[in-house]
């Protein structure tokens, strides 16, 4: 989703970048008051909408605590600890925090263990009303005022320097959001074989005619 342009963007409209970035540490406290997880994450904010923490359930270091529930900082929502196969033990700390409203990877681990969608952004990328007391912040913004909070409670670990890919929209380079909103789809398969005969036999011509190489490879390769 583009926030300036108000508009959702296929995978092929998102321009990447290598970016100096940050990957803030946080201790997510276990709900039994028996310790905590220390979790990394390059996007502070959006900590705001976890509904989840995933380890990797080879990962030794977590076993013992799969099934088991943290406490989300500073917003006090009881979250469980999944063991996902998609988990890196060596990003990080080996725990991710999962926000499935706001990244597509915790997206499809969210719907493999049943965890809540919640989103914290509104189409302006303005933290709503599910961001609490954060709620009105622009995500930078919220970013800054996140990581204060937490380090105001001693959840805050510490913040290091982190080269990484960011998306942006290829019409305005702005920094795109993943976001949750309606979509409608439309189903082209019976479509496809009429599409390419119509060209074969002449019915629909391109100019220059070489693009017609590249319409084929197209509509021949959709999935």
């Amino acid at each position: 989703w583009c926030p300036r342009c108000h508009t959702a963007l296929s995978d092929i409209e998102v321009e990447h970048e290598d970016e100096a970035g940050e990957l803030a540490h946080i201790r997510y406290p276990l709900t039994d008051g028996s310790g905590h997880v220390e979790v990394a994450t390059t996007r502070a904010e959006t900590m705001l909408g976890d509904t989840g923490v995933a380890v990797h359930p080879d990962d030794e270091r977590y076993r013992d605590l799969i099934g088991k529930t943290v406490t989300l900082p500073l917003v006090g929502r009881e979250i469980p600890i999944v063991a996902d196969d998609a988990v890196d033990p060596e990003f990080g700390t080996g725990a991710v925090k999962v926000t499935p409203a706001h990244d597509p990877n915790d997206f499809e681990i969210g719907e493999r263990h049943g965890l809540e969608a919640v989103s914290i952004f509104d189409e302006d990328a303005v933290v709503n009303a599910n961001g609490g007391r954060f709620a009105g912040l622009d995500r930078f913004a919220a970013r800054s005022a996140v990581k204060e909070a937490l380090d105001a409670e001693g959840l805050l670990v510490g913040v290091d320097e982190h080269q990484h890919s960011v998306g942006h929209c290829y019409r305005c380079s702005t920094v795109i959001e993943p976001w949750l909103s309606l979509q409608w789809f439309v189903k082209v398969g019976p479509l496809v074989g009429p599409a390419i005969e119509a060209v074969r036999t002449g019915d629909i011509r391109f100019v220059p005619k070489r693009w017609e190489n590249s319409y084929f490879h197209w509509m021949e390769n959709l999935r």
